[in-house]
């Protein structure tokens, strides 16, 4: 006849539940508050704790690794090239008259010129991110606001200055 347990203490459910919620594998779990995988089925329904997603099997083989950064400078070359193809190509289903090539072609052409609008927009902040850092703050205090706020704040900050400058009476 088996032997009936103890049921775990709150600080052994406590950490399982933490375990659980990290994906820690059931085995670990079940081990940890001494329950069978079929007791632990019971427990964490009785108790409502989430299904988790099923873990599915990884593909042997090589591990990929993360896509590398997009270079802005490096693609808009690129894109201008594929751009100068496609106008190409609708001049050629012009001359044609495929209306489903136009089509086709048209919506690539829109595709390829919003991405490289924003390619060219990405670049140009960049760009303004590394100008801001390399200017100094004297320059930085020259430029105008291009908020409301922020016009107010330098205005306070400049009559500060103004009234430390000027001669005590």
């Amino acid at each position: 006849m088996p032997q009936k347990t103890s049921p775990p203490s709150g600080e052994k459910i406590a950490q399982a539940k933490l375990l659980y919620d990290a994906g820690a594998p059931i085995p670990q779990i079940t081990a940890l508050l001494g329950m069978s995988a079929k007791q632990f089925l019971s427990f964490r329904e009785k108790n409502d704790w989430p299904k988790r997603a099923p873990v599915c099997p990884r593909k042997s083989g090589p591990a990929k690794s993360a896509p590398a950064p997009v270079d802005p400078d490096a693609l808009i070359p690129k894109l201008e090239d594929a751009v100068a193809r496609e106008f190409a190509r609708v001049e050629t289903a012009l001359e044609k008259q495929a209306p489903k090539t136009i089509e086709t072609s048209a919506r690539a052409l829109a595709t390829l010129v919003k991405t490289l609008a924003e390619l060219k927009r990405m670049r140009r902040e960049a760009d303004e991110i590394k100008e801001d850092a390399t200017r100094s703050d004297d320059d930085r205090a020259d430029e105008p606001p291009r908020e409301l706020a922020e016009l107010r704040a330098e205005l306070a900050r400049r009559l500060e200055r103004l009234r430390g400058e000027r001669p005590s009476e």
